[in-house]
Order: C-alpha cells, then structure tokens, then sequence
C-alpha cells in the first residue's frame, strides 16, 4: 500500500515538475537570442545570404514558431527573395533533438515534413515532404521573374537528403503538380501567347545541382504535351539552363477555329513523319527558347 501511495505522489510530483518547467520555459523563453540564431544559422547555410525573422515564440508543449521569416540575396545587382510566413519546429518526442516535424507557410500554400539528423553521417534527411496551395505567381516574382506571367496553384511531395555541411548538394526525389494555371510566352506558339492548362505533373529526381523531370504532362483545353529533360541549377534561378524536349497536341477544336495555324500543324506533321509534334525548350529559366524539333 505504501509503495501505491508513493507512485501515485511521486508520478504528481514528476507531473508537477514537468509542467512548472514548461511554463518557466514559456516565460523565459529566450526569444530573441534564439531569433539571432537561427537568422545566422541560416545565413551560414546559405552563403551570401540575409536572413531576417520578425517574431519567434514558444507554443507549448516544446514548439518554437518563427514569423515571417525573408531570406534575401542580391546576385549581379538583382534581389531576389524567398518569404515563409510562418515555420513552426516541434522535436519529436521518440526522437529527442534527432527527429523535427517541420510545418509552415509560404506563398498561401502549406507546407510539413520530418526532418533527421544523423549525427554519425553527419548529414539529415527530408521525409514525408508534403507542399499544396502554394501561388507559383507569388513565387515566381519573388525569384525576379516579372516580365512574364505566371499563375496557379503548386503542390509537391517527395523526399530529400544531403550533408550537413552541404545542404544544397545532396538528391531527393518526388512529384510536382500545378492545377489551375497559366504561363505567358515570350514568342507565341501555334498563335499562343498564354498557355493556360488545367493541370502539369511531372517526376522529378535532383542530385547535385541537377533537376531531372521525368514522364512530365501538360493538360489543357487547347493543346496537351508531355515532356523530360533537365534542370542545371545555377545561382541566380533565371539563369539556371534549360533543357527539355517532348511532343505536342493541339485540340481539334483549338485547329478548327484557326485554319492557318491548321495548316502550319499538317505541315509540321508532314515533315516530321508523326502523328504529334515534337518540340524542344532550351535556354535559361528567365528566356527560355522554343523550337519544333525532334
């Protein structure tokens, strides 16, 4: 009996302690050291970086949340930006200061995964990566793209590892989606100077500094395609190389109501032998160059 009377006191006490140190914790938390912290320790992260967070708090139970947080570089005299509206960091229990469940805000879209660290590697991985709802108009201006328009809604899920010492270097994997959106173009396609879609998937790999997209589609109400190729990342984005090469389809009834382009399209086929037509992107990301080509 007295051994019962003294787990129950003792789990109150061990209770008791616990949450008078979550509320000491809450009081004194040291937000504005640890704001410094992590502003530099992104920075260290990002070389040639700015990193800025207006708020941080503490949500219980052991949460730390950052407030619009903006990493800005400048490059070749042009600013870009990248802007979190809300990132909340929460350790895993399990896991103690080795496994984080990441969650936030960015562009009007959500964003969450699991981030582990593995101290002996040295190295962390991204996993269960989940981004849906994010403005890729928003995104795109904020990276310097303003002289063409860009809209629709960007979700993503995927996986990502590197090492610590070099985060932007490492592979992952996954699949972007874009629903409900629309690309201005810098020379018209087929009389096409905006194509507006329903919806773009495609695969994609990354390792070291090379986007692959695999097995990509575009889906809309004048012309279909699909596509592959890839990404060479370069510092800033736009000026990062461009290479893809795939088919397209006009509607019939886009054909129908443009009897030159209806020409122009049974003269391609004609030439290339095929049934659709083939195409290939090349270029940088700020002036991408299209042909018909096989």
């Amino acid at each position: 009996m007295a051994d019962s009377s003294f787990s129950v006191r003792s789990l109150f006490y061990v209770a008791y302690a616990l949450l008078l140190t979550f509320v000491l914790l809450y009081v004194r938390f040291p937000a504005e050291k640890f704001k410094v912290y992590c502003e530099k320790r992104i920075e260290h992260l990002l070389p040639g970086s700015d990193c800025k967070v207006t708020d941080i708090g503490y949500r219980f139970p052991l949460s730390a949340v950052l407030e619009d947080i903006t990493i800005s570089k400048v490059i070749d005299g042009q600013e870009s930006d990248m802007v979190f509206d809300q990132l909340v960091v929460s350790p895993e229990l399990q896991r103690f200061w080795r496994t984080f469940k990441i969650e936030g805000e960015m562009y009007s879209g959500f964003f969450e995964a699991e981030l582990d660290f593995d101290k002996r590697a040295r190295s962390f991985q991204l996993e269960n990566i989940f981004l849906e709802g994010m403005e890729v108009g928003e995104f795109t201006k904020s990276i310097g793209l303003v002289d063409r328009q860009v809209s629709g809604l960007l979700g993503f899920s995927g996986s990502y590892q590197a090492l610590n010492t070099e985060p932007g270097d490492g592979a992952g994997k996954g699949v972007f989606q874009i629903v409900a959106g629309s690309m201005s173009l810098l020379q018209p396609i087929l009389a096409l100077s905006i194509i507006e879609f329903d919806q773009v998937t495609v695969d994609v790999e990354y390792d070291n500094g090379v986007v692959k997209f695999l097995e990509g589609e575009l889906l809309g109400e004048d012309i279909t395609a699909d596509f592959a190729g890839q990404l060479q990342i370069a510092s800033p984005l736009l000026n990062s190389n461009l290479l893809l090469s795939g088919h397209l389809e006009p509607a019939d009834v886009f054909l129908r109501n443009r009897p030159q382009e209806q020409q122009v399209v049974q003269r391609l086929l004609q030439r290339y032998k095929m049934t659709v037509l083939p195409f290939k992107v090349g270029g940088s990301v700020k002036r991408p160059l299209f042909r018909f080509s096989t």
